[in-house]
């Protein structure tokens, strides 16, 4: 990472998210598998708009901003495993973690139990809580069944040309297998990158990303 300044916390995260891996299984996925009912849809249209370069979403019915703290997640459900929170009860300063972990909300008000990954990054050079981390990634998989909707009504059944043709000043990637699309903010800084199985022609993984 630039000028080194990065700590990986690579060996306690890995036995952390080893740790949820095993208690994520009994899981249950929301029952329509994250793909929204119309009544879902349009609540959110009015909210999210038309422009992907907002990064703005919805999950499971609450509208979220990136760029965006570890709290916007927890104060809407969203939990670590707790081994996770008592190991990463602070981020001293310079510190991303790395890989990322998982956090996950139970089934609430009509959704199932749903996870993402993040990576949490204290850029500060003093120590802070895990709640009050920026996410530097956050990163939605259909196989986990989030009931995630994008500006223009994009959701995990929308193929790559629809895509396509809701992104503006995007880039596009259709080779070798590989299919994804990225389109920067508003702010440049930050990105969102939405992957397609070559062959279904469907998303398959969603990730916010910023600039370290």
């Amino acid at each position: 990472m630039k000028n080194h300044l990065l700590k990986h916390l690579s060996l306690l995260v890995c036995m952390a998210a080893a740790s949820i891996a095993v208690t994520a299984c009994g899981s249950s996925a929301p029952v329509n598998g994250g793909i929204p009912t119309k009544e879902q849809l349009s609540a959110a249209a009015d909210a999210l708009g038309d422009g992907i370069s907002s990064l703005s979403f919805s999950v499971d019915g609450v509208i979220y901003q990136f760029p965006m703290y570890v709290s916007d997640l927890t104060d809407n459900g969203w939990a670590f495993d707790s081994s996770t929170k008592s190991e990463l009860k602070n981020l001293p300063g310079n510190t991303l973690v790395a890989p990322a972990v998982v956090m996950r909300k139970k089934a609430a008000d009509g959704y199932g139990a749903t996870t993402c990954s993040v990576q949490p990054v204290n850029k500060s050079s003093s120590e802070i809580s895990l709640e009050s981390a920026r996410l530097y990634s956050l990163k939605f998989s259909k196989s986990d069944a989030p009931t995630l909707i994008l500006p223009s009504g994009i959701t995990w059944d929308s193929t790559f040309e629809e895509v396509k043709e809701a992104c503006k000043h995007k880039t596009t990637v259709d080779q070798d297998g590989i299919k994804y699309i990225q389109v920067k903010g508003d702010d440049s800084s930050y990105t969102v990158t939405i992957h397609f199985d070559a062959a279904e022609n469907t998303i398959t993984t969603i990730e916010y990303q910023g600039r370290l």
